[in-house]
């Protein structure tokens, strides 16, 4: 949950659009800082899951991970459009994939970002169609969104990344009871 940080993921979602739109110009710029980014919102919404507590200049930490942030993202984009080549299908289940890459980065401050996405990979066997239902149950949520000229988006962002936050602790506690289940 993140009620009381609205506030602080509002503004810190603000200064992130911004940067994408004035980047928006300039596919390099946004390729440059979307990693960093990226994973600054991640260290944002995992501190306020686990501790309660937001401090807005968590959401620029993503910098002190620059070289794997930056990597994971790159790699990220150019894996999802390769696999988009061969269908939409594909590119979607690759995008899956990946989506706890940021969530495993901010955990693992050490990895690189080819690590993370294989962890994620890892992590996702199985679970590609649970999360998918889970973001697709947001539908209406971003319906509202557009319907709204983005004013909904206020309180659907927060609920939106902490749920997914709050999915991707349930997968990593899964996984450790597994690995205690199993040693090797």
């Amino acid at each position: 949950s993140i009620n009381g940080y609205s506030l602080e993921f509002l503004g810190l979602t603000v200064i992130v659009s911004a940067y994408y739109v004035v980047l928006s110009f300039s596919y390099v710029g946004t390729l440059v800082v979307a990693g960093p980014l990226e994973l600054g919102m991640t260290l944002f919404i995992l501190e306020v899951v686990r501790t309660k507590k937001g401090n807005f200049a968590t959401g620029f930490n993503g910098f002190i991970q620059f070289v794997p942030s930056f990597v994971a993202g790159l790699l990220m984009s150019i894996f999802v459009m390769l696999w988009s080549l061969l269908l939409i299908i594909p590119g979607i289940v690759a995008g899956l994939s990946y989506s706890m890459t940021y969530f495993i980065l901010a955990d693992n401050p050490k990895i690189s970002g080819l690590e993370a996405i294989k962890k994620s990979k890892e992590m996702m066997k199985g679970h590609k169609w649970e999360y998918f239902c889970l973001c697709f149950s947001f539908f209406w949520w971003f319906v509202l969104c557009a319907v709204t000229f983005g004013l909904a988006y206020i309180y659907v962002a927060p609920y939106f990344n902490a749920t997914i936050a709050n999915y991707y602790e349930e997968l990593k506690a899964t996984a450790v009871k597994l690995a205690s289940d199993f040693p090797h």
